[in-house]
């Protein structure tokens, strides 16, 4: 049977672990781009008594007596299906079956990064299985060179033979005698052999002889998340445990004035009242106060007795006045993110130009489970149990807060409740680590309520556009300028990364890696700062630049007098990856430039919208409606170039719900900022897309052989200009801002 635990354990647990129930093989593979030891320092080992505590133990494989393999998974699962893609790519290497893997959680620390230089380990931005696909099968492969060394010790064989030896499904077998020996039999003596470097363990297999890969077998995390069994943050529950309920600055950036306490301590089970710090650097979004108690809902109650005020933070800010302070730069210069050709030139010539001006909301992430964690901090050791989508980062909050080594920190990932970025912020482990170590010796879990967490998100930023296109007499597009105007939360958390020309290319993701054959290009970025706190929300830039390229794309076929598809053949005709997504999604939807009756008879029109994003091409097409002045999105025909499908279900999966979560987006959501604060509460005036609103999605596989692109967001920024592109062509009515609302 194959096994998942959702949560991690130290290296020295995990070996302990390893050797206590029987393990007999613990692979430490040195991942390409790995540093190798210090002068002096331990040569690599596997495990059976060996070094296990040499450094360059990285990439762990725990296999044991009965051939059962344990793996470390270095990135997190929060729905999109890393806990079966990750072990399919060890699992193809070392030719075993997905049904003899159990996957537990990486420990933190610099072993597992794979990303950013090795700087930082995070699960977001698409790269998990792109930044895992060689380094995990080289892990794989190394496992299975070492078992065909064992086997070939056990028999004997000179090196000739050796070298002919194979494996299939668990088993090293003899071609000439037809004996084979289960990897279980050798782990114990494959456990003493040398780890060989990547160099010596080329992988096995070629894409043309993938078994696993390709496929799209069970999910490992089914199970026991259709049981109730799977662990969540939300449901860690420990002896002695303080519940915390939250009530935050409701003004960013306000601190405590006033609090009068004795009403919340007189309540039942209440423990303590306590000021948490608003945060350091871009987590400072303003102090808390919270309440401790027995159980959540004594906590929750006591906190509704708490009498205090908040003073200063941003209490004079509007989103709608920010709105108007973003729209009224998007004719500065700014900085040039790219040029290409002389646009000044196509434009002087041009026998007819057309702009337009689009803008988008702040928007939270709205994640199923709210933002909670539970620490627990001693004389010598601070232990966390929180969804994050990166370890180090909580890691690093602990440190700064306890004072102490990251040696002496510990963290526990159970599975996410949703991230969407969201959980790449680090303020709720702050007020969860700030509580516990005033509160020594005893585990606090600070839980939000849905209105905390609607209120305090780090939101998508809003930002505004202008775009302007030159056509020559034919209507062909000679030229394109934009002018992109916001903040970003590449800015906000990543400072060091913005260099001499100011651009925050988070803001302008998506605007510049599109496939069009466009000559005259110029793309420009203007700074403009939001107080409101700003993160990474699903697909980042990617999300509202998608929805400003092609809606304008459509408006210049609007104004050249010619179908959106044939003026997209047209862009394409240098881009061949990218015109087989379009005509794939064209066919798909049999596509009809005119508005037409559905098969329910329902008065239709289709849009499309083709973007890239994470190296992933998305062509989608939207058939829509209108009732009662309400769009209606009958169908989503999705066509997705990722490169080569790992698991193609968990591919449409993923296009399924980035879907949904774009469309959601799109028809409803809106945060209003007023007077300093967040006016959205919950879902009543934070509407989220109804099960009765959701269309047919049919998502169809375009396997071209590129290099392996991202799933996880690719399939959210094509949605929002497919829907309005639709509309267009149904109501003659052209929408530049979001949401959609009623028409």
């Amino acid at each position: 049977m194959s096994g998942i635990a959702n949560f991690s354990l130290d290296r020295r647990a995990f070996i302990r672990h390893g050797l206590v129930s029987g393990s007999a093989l613990i692979l430490g593979f040195s991942l390409p781009g790995r540093p190798g030891p210090a002068a002096g320092g331990k040569r690599k080992t596997a495990g059976g008594g060996n070094d296990a505590d040499s450094a360059e133990l990285t990439a762990f494989i725990l296999l044991d007596e009965r051939g059962k393999a344990t793996i470390l998974n270095p990135f997190v699962e929060m729905g999109q299906g890393t806990y079966t893609t990750i072990p399919m790519l060890v699992a193809e290497e070392m030719d075993i079956s997905l049904d003899d893997v159990a996957v537990r959680q990486a420990p933190h620390g610099p072993d597992y990064r794979l990303l950013f230089n090795n700087s930082a380990r995070f699960t977001g931005g698409s790269l998990s299985v792109r930044s895992a696909f060689l380094p995990l099968r080289q892990a794989g492969a190394a496992a299975r060179r070492m078992l065909l060394r064992a086997a070939a010790e056990r028999w004997r064989l000179d090196p000739a033979a050796a070298a002919r030896l194979a494996t299939k499904s668990g088993r090293v077998v003899h071609p000439a005698t037809g004996e084979s020996l289960a990897y279980g039999e050798l782990a114990a003596a494959a456990g003493r052999l040398p780890v060989p470097d990547a160099a010596d363990a080329p992988l096995a297999k070629d894409r043309s002889a993938f078994r696993l890969l390709g496929t799209s077998p069970a999910r490992l995390d089914t199970v026991a998340k259709v049981s109730g069994a799977a662990g969540f943050g939300i449901d860690q529950r420990l002896p002695g445990m303080l519940v915390a309920a939250v009530r935050q600055a409701p003004v960013f950036g306000a601190k405590v004035d006033k609090m009068e306490t004795a009403a919340a301590l007189a309540m039942p089970g209440v423990a303590a009242v306590e000021t948490i710090p608003g945060g350091a650097g871009p987590s400072a979004t303003g102090e808390a106060v919270a309440v401790l108690a027995d159980q959540y809902w004594h906590a929750k109650a006591a906190l509704e007795k708490l009498e205090v005020s908040f003073t200063g933070g941003v209490a004079g800010f509007s989103g709608a006045a920010h709105l108007r302070t973003l729209q009224s730069r998007v004719d500065e210069d700014g900085a040039t993110a790219e040029r290409h050709g002389d646009v000044a030139r196509a434009f002087a010539a041009a026998a007819k130009t057309v702009t337009a001006e689009y803008h988008t909301p702040y928007l939270a992430h709205a994640t199923m489970e709210p933002m909670n964690c539970t620490a627990l901090v001693t004389a010598d050791k601070c232990v966390v149990w929180t969804p994050n989508q990166g370890v180090d980062p909580v890691v690093a909050v602990a440190a700064r807060i306890t004072g102490m080594s990251p040696r002496q920190i510990t963290v526990h990932t159970p599975f996410l409740g949703g991230g969407f970025g969201r959980r790449f912020m680090g303020d709720y482990v702050e007020q969860a680590v700030h509580l516990a170590l005033k509160h020594r010796g005893k585990p606090v879990q600070a839980l939000w309520s849905r209105e905390e967490d609607m209120q305090h998100d780090f939101y998508r930023p809003m930002t505004a556009a202008k775009y302007r296109a030159a056509l020559d007499g034919s209507g062909a597009v000679t030229a394109l300028h934009t002018t992109t105007v916001g903040d970003g939360p590449l800015r906000r958390h990543f400072a060091a990364n913005i260099g001499a020309d100011n651009i925050d290319h988070s803001v302008i993701e998506g605007v510049l890696e599109q496939g069009y054959g466009i000559a005259n290009r110029r793309h420009d970025y203007v700074y403009e700062h939001s107080p409101v706190p700003v993160g990474f929300w699903r697909s980042v830039g990617n999300s509202h630049n998608a929805f400003f390229n092609e809606s304008f794309i459509d408006e210049i076929a609007h104004a050249a007098g010619q179908d959106p598809v044939r003026l997209r053949r047209a862009l394409l005709a240098a881009n061949p990856r990218f015109a087989a997504v379009l005509e794939t999604a064209v066919k798909m939807a049999d596509w009809r430039p005119k508005p037409y009756r559905n098969d329910a008879g329902a008065r239709c029109a289709q849009g499309i919208a083709l973007h890239q994003a994470y190296g992933t091409v998305v062509c989608q097409v939207a058939e829509v409606g209108v009732d009662s002045g309400r769009p209606r999105v009958h169908k989503v025909w999705c066509a997705v170039d990722c490169g080569f499908a790992i698991h193609p279900r968990i591919v449409a999966m993923q296009m399924e719900s980035a879907i949904v979560y774009g469309l959601s987006a799109a028809l409803h959501e809106e945060i209003k900022v007023e007077n300093g604060a967040a006016r959205n509460s919950n879902f009543d005036d934070y509407p989220v897309l109804s099960a009765a609103e959701m269309p047919q999605v049919r998502v169809e596989i375009v396997n071209s052989g590129a290099p392996l692109g991202g799933i996880g967001e690719a399939g959210t920024p094509p949605i929002a200009p497919a829907l309005c592109n639709a509309l267009f062509t149904l109501t003659g009515k052209r929408l530049r801002s979001l949401p959609v609302g009623r028409v």
